[in-house]
């Protein structure tokens, strides 16, 4: 893959309840040392000042397109990038939620790394803060493991946030847009990487972190974990005949999807907690550490429900 000088790039930022924290978000794209692009905001359905946050934005950069879309009914994340996508215009797509943030060197520093290494996407670790804007100096993304075992390892952890991430639109015209499945939904940019893989996409990365990532809610976070593992759950089984990825890790992948609901459910008190420990022993057997937790679960649920 060969880049033009100053290939255009299409920003798309879904937005959702987002006049707070989507200000912050556009003065990190006015605030980018790489200038060819084009944002594209698309409204997910909420009446709130999003639009007129844009109007004024398009007054500070009238050398740059800007587009502003709104669904008429909600429709979800997945749904809401694809609309981006499809209206792009750019060598390449750069996604952007609302709630996050870029350095000023996010979108110079991925495509040079896109074009020094002939790859499809770019992508890196981001460094969390929470909802009061404070920065933990906590970084979420791959770990050395992950990325000496990728792509394998990507089948089991979703390590890659959609704000870091910057993809070539050819490459993209083969993957297709997200899935909007509501089985998949709050996971669907997972299944989007795991088919970028099975596609044969290349994948680069970059231990300079530039990308700022919100974490804004806790409590509403821990309150999804069980719907997220079963979605993630789905995304796997939909992608468990890929070829990429080796059998025995697509099923240890799962059954751990499987532990980590029991232990949410043990913790509950919850007798889900045996039923997800039973699919977890059905999809890897070998794993001891999973009869181990049955044994006990079938010894003491009757102390753990008193």
């Amino acid at each position: 893959m060969s880049l033009s000088p100053s290939p255009l790039v299409s920003i798309i930022i879904p937005c959702y309840k987002a006049e707070k924290e989507l200000p912050q978000a556009l003065e990190s794209v006015i605030q980018q040392r790489y200038h060819q692009w084009e944002l594209i905001v698309i409204n997910d359905g909420w009446e709130d000042k999003t639009e007129a946050i844009i109007d004024e934005f398009k007054i500070k950069c009238p050398h740059n397109k800007i587009t502003y879309l709104k669904h008429v009914h909600n429709q979800g994340l997945g749904a809401t990038r694809n609309t981006g996508i499809q209206k792009a215009q750019g060598n390449f797509i750069a996604f952007l939620d609302h709630d996050d943030v870029w350095e000023p060197n996010h979108l110079s520093h991925g495509l040079e790394i896109l074009k020094k290494e002939q790859s499809d996407i770019y992508y890196s670790s981001v460094m969390v803060f929470d909802s009061l804007g404070k920065t933990n100096d906590w970084i979420w993304g791959p770990t050395e493991e992950d990325l000496i075992n990728f792509p394998q390892s990507l089948y089991a952890r979703n390590y890659i946030q959609p704000s870091a991430v910057i993809i070539s639109k050819q490459f993209l015209n083969t993957l297709g847009l997200m899935d909007t499945n509501s089985k998949v939904h709050f996971c669907e940019d997972h299944d989007f990487w795991i088919r970028a893989i099975t596609l044969n996409g290349n994948f680069s990365t970059s231990n300079q972190v530039t990308v700022r990532y919100r974490y804004s809610n806790p409590n509403a976070a821990t309150a999804k974990i069980p719907l997220m593992l079963e979605h993630d759950i789905s995304v796997q089984k939909k992608n468990l005949y890929s070829k990429a990825f080796k059998m025995p890790i697509k099923k240890a992948a799962i059954a751990n999807n499987y532990r980590r609901l029991s232990d949410y459910y043990w913790k509950n008190k919850h007798l889900y907690s045996l039923y997800y420990l039973f699919l977890s022993l059905y999809w890897d057997p070998r794993d001891l550490r999973h009869w181990v937790q049955l044994l006990k679960g079938i010894v003491y649920w009757p102390l753990i429900r008193t």
